[in-house]
């Protein structure tokens, strides 16, 4: 998909499947010194940057949410075709990503920012992110690397 495209898919949630309009915002790199300061382990991404992958998710049809969504966990970030390792818990402090667990209501027609962040390696030549349906076939947007 290009840059600006969004792609539609259903969720299962509770209480009820939902429609949504996603789109990959954008990809924001970090460097190793980064990397290194957020992981427990910073041999383990030696030649590894952060990227932060920006998803704005619109609700555009099925029952209000009253207590969360999944939308984001059908989200990964690949780097030249290589599924990167995600970082738990580190996005939700990124400027501009709202935590998905504080979003307790959720009405057609309102869009909320989630962000993934992965390690990648940090001479990457292409960021790819992907959205899939569960069980479905991922819609992919690429972003160059710098």
């Amino acid at each position: 998909m290009g840059t600006g495209e969004s792609a539609t898919g259903k969720v299962a949630e509770d209480p009820g499947e939902v429609t949504y309009e996603v789109l990959a915002q954008k990809v924001d790199m970090g460097t190793e010194a980064e990397a290194a300061k957020v992981v427990s382990e910073p041999d383990k991404v030696k030649g590894k940057v952060l990227a932060v992958a920006h998803l704005k998710y619109t609700h555009k049809s099925g029952p209000a949410l009253t207590d969360g969504s999944d939308v984001h966990d059908g989200t990964t970030v690949f780097a030249d075709g290589q599924r990167g390792t995600v970082l738990i818990g580190a996005s939700e402090d990124a400027a501009g990503c709202e935590d998905p667990y504080d979003v307790d209501s959720w009405k057609q027609g309102e869009s909320h920012v989630f962000c993934e962040t992965y390690v990648i390696p940090a001479n990457a030549k292409s960021v790819g992110v992907h959205w899939a349906e569960e069980d479905g076939e991922p819609y992919i947007w690429k972003f160059p690397n710098g």
